[in-house]
């Protein structure tokens, strides 16, 4: 495999985002482009890139290849390519993978070496949202910022008329967020039910760190499964983290 990344800072964008919920990853490249599909270790959120060759300035993987990688050592990596122009990476075979980064004629080579995953081959199946949202990435994070100043779970409570989210500390207190659906900020795509659900802070923080990685967000709610973020990169590519509900416990 051969790839030349259009932009060095969307990349290191990207894998800080999965460094966040995944410690180590299997990066799956064929000719169609680079995927990743990996659960985290408390089995609580996914996450999901597709990234298509032609997000790639350029692209070249003749034979599917899997590569096991510690996401710390490659943001580490790449956290010295922001500076540079030209991020290029190569595999020997599944053992050897390269970060190369470049500035006119100063060249920098990375050699990593890739790691054995055993994981299981997910599949991810449709989902039945029921409620369905688009927002700009920015106002989400705007929303989590605040939230998450009180550090604990979130609540997200949604009607067809609203969005409002909540979370309380013993040191902060309470913070409570409200906004129109329909709106000049928030679309609704789906309705189908009222959805009340909490999510552990650190899901939360996942949702906000991902939603940096783009600037429109699809965001699915229900109460029975999963909450998702869609982060649209372009190309056909995009990021997404499926995040489960903290269960609540409901007295006799």
């Amino acid at each position: 495999m051969k790839c030349v990344w259009k932009s060095p800072a969307q990349c290191l964008q990207l894998f800080k985002a999965v460094q966040h919920t995944n410690t180590m990853v299997n990066l799956l490249v064929d000719t169609d482009g680079l995927h990743i599909v990996a659960m985290d270790m408390s089995q609580t959120s996914l996450v999901r890139l597709e990234l298509k060759a032609a997000a790639f300035e350029s692209w070249e993987c003749p034979r599917p290849l899997s590569i096991g990688l510690y996401t710390e050592a490659l943001v580490t990596i790449l956290q010295k390519a922001k500076s540079f122009s030209t991020l290029a990476w190569t595999t020997s075979g599944e053992t050897t993978f390269s970060v190369t980064v470049a500035n006119q004629d100063q060249t920098t080579e990375f050699r990593l070496r890739a790691i054995d995953i055993d994981e299981d081959q997910l599949d991810i199946p449709e989902m039945d949202d029921d409620v369905a949202l688009q927002v700009s990435s920015s106002v989400l994070r705007e929303w989590l910022d605040n939230i998450l100043m009180t550090k604990a779970d979130v609540r997200f409570q949604l009607t067809h008329l609203h969005c409002r989210c909540s979370s309380s500390s013993t040191e902060l207190g309470t913070i409570i967020y409200q906004e129109p659906i329909d709106g000049q900020r928030i679309e609704s795509l789906i309705v189908r039910a009222e959805v009340d659900i909490t999510l552990s802070y650190q899901a939360a923080k996942s949702l906000l760190v991902f939603s940096k990685c783009g600037t429109s967000c699809f965001l699915g709610f229900s109460n029975m499964q999963p909450s998702r973020l869609k982060v649209t990169l372009g190309h056909g590519s995009s990021l997404c983290l499926f995040v489960a509900p903290n269960i609540v416990e409901v007295d006799d």
